[in-house]
């Protein structure tokens, strides 16, 4: 590190700030923000700097003397003269006092970071003096995910703090009640700055605390693989895992999203072998969270489909355990989006159907009469072993030979693969591509607008 990350506390302390022009306004801004006593010095200051030289503010027109830094706390160089910076920074260093020379990272020992203020909640974020518009676009990335009732909520921690210290003594039970009080829906009062009801809610919760009423799962969908494709929600449930039993279809890069000391269960089912059947994992599932810990359950896609969120739910509710369902990107949305496949089309597809080509024996047995119906987009999961029988079966029920059709595999991500033919050919070409990875098989005639739209995408980003 360039520099060590701290907060200082300057409240009543004596700040020098060298500049009058709109710079050192900025600073002046956040020097006052925090508290400290500023002397500006300047030969001549704007309007907007005079308006806030009042009460504990001083200021002198004239030129930096080396003196000035003496007594002082921090020296702000905001100039446009370089030497007058550069004498200004001499003098902090011969003093001892610390030195802020405005986009000159070489001669500055403390830096102005990009603030997201939540008082008392501070985030900072610096690029070592390297990039301020850098800062600040993560400071806005952070900011949006930032609630503004943080705010509240750290006054409701601040006063219980001690009281929940004494009432539970270990780390990690004490953290996971924190984050059951933050978590649960019922704690509104806390972020909307409701005193009375806050205090009383985080009474009545330490109250009734026990290790094992903590417990949590959360059933996310990680979407199909691009980790920018995670939902908000999902991200934040990551961050707070104690544990995460993930699948087979999750990817590394939404993995490593989870907290860096949370345990990860892989709980997947490969083709044609279960690494963990699903009485299995529910049972996992349920004891974790009888163990207190935060759950989170993480499955390709959408948990609701043809993910079995439906059947993990309903064991943990009979087990009365906690828990909610983040949805996902599902893999249908996410492999068509990436392809250029629109999946409706007011002309050629007015419905969409999603099925599962997974085989029952070495068949797969669908409703084939209504598969073939004209004018609907075909979108089929896990139908890559059965892919011979399911283009063959609709083309045996009267869906034309010629529909266009795709294969995506590891859709969404940077190696994905887009193999397209007419459904009776689809097959044999999948054969010889040799794919590997998930895949996703979508029959309709929207397929045949993947051209157009590919082309389209390529002139936009040859133009940007």
């Amino acid at each position: 590190m360039d520099y060590l990350p701290l907060f200082v506390r300057v409240a009543g302390a004596r700040c020098v700030l060298v500049g009058g022009g709109e710079v050192a306004h900025r600073r002046l801004t956040t020097l006052l923000r925090a508290g400290a006593r500023v002397t500006v010095i300047a030969p001549s200051v704007i309007d907007a700097v005079r308006a806030l030289c009042v009460g504990d503010v001083e200021l002198f027109e004239r030129r930096f003397e080396p003196n000035d830094v003496v007594g002082s706390m921090l020296v702000v160089a905001a100039t446009e003269d370089e030497a007058v910076n550069r004498d200004v920074h001499a003098a902090a260093v011969r003093h001892g006092v610390l030195i802020n020379t405005v986009d000159d990272g070489m001669r500055s020992t403390a830096i102005f970071p990009s603030i997201i203020d939540r008082h008392p909640v501070i985030v900072a974020v610096s690029t070592g003096g390297r990039s301020p518009t850098l800062a600040r676009r993560v400071r806005t990335w952070i900011e949006a995910r930032l609630p503004t009732g943080y705010a509240n909520a750290a006054a409701v921690l601040g006063r219980w703090r001690v009281r929940v210290a004494d009432r539970i003594d270990d780390v990690g039970s004490r953290r996971r009640f924190w984050d059951a009080i933050l978590d649960d829906p019922a704690a509104r009062s806390i972020y909307e700055g409701d005193a009375s009801r806050a205090d009383t809610y985080v009474a009545e919760r330490l109250a009734h605390w026990s290790e094992g009423s903590s417990g949590f799962v959360s059933l996310v969908g990680a979407g199909p693989g691009d980790p920018a494709l995670l939902t908000l929600r999902a991200l934040q449930c990551l961050e707070r895992a104690d544990v995460v039993f993930y699948d087979n279809l999750v990817s590394k890069d939404v993995l490593d999203l989870a907290r860096r000391d949370a345990r990860r269960v892989y709980v997947g089912k490969r083709r044609a072998f279960h690494a963990v059947r699903q009485e299995s994992i529910n049972a996992l599932l349920v004891d974790a969270a009888r163990a207190g810990e935060r759950v989170v359950r993480l499955k390709g896609g959408d948990p609701f489909i043809f993910g079995r969120g439906g059947e993990e739910i309903e064991t943990l509710a009979q087990h009365g355990i906690a828990f909610e369902v983040v949805p996902g990107i599902t893999a249908a949305l996410g492999c068509a989006s990436y392809a250029h496949i629109p999946l409706t089309h007011r002309d050629w597809a007015q419905s969409v159907r999603f099925v599962t080509g997974n085989l029952s024996g070495d068949r797969v047995n669908l409703d084939w009469p209504e598969l073939a119906k004209p004018d609907q987009t075909l979108v089929i999961y896990m139908g890559l072993r059965g892919l011979p029988e399911i283009c063959r079966e609709l083309v045996a029920h009267g869906m034309d030979p010629q529909t266009p059709a795709a294969l995506v595999a590891r859709g969404t991500l940077p190696d994905q693969r887009v193999i397209v033919a007419p459904l009776s050919e689809l097959a044999e070409a999948v054969r010889d591509a040799d794919p590997h990875g998930p895949t996703t098989v979508i029959v309709g005639r929207v397929v045949s607008l993947r051209g157009r739209l590919d082309a389209a995408a390529a002139d936009v980003e040859l133009r940007r």
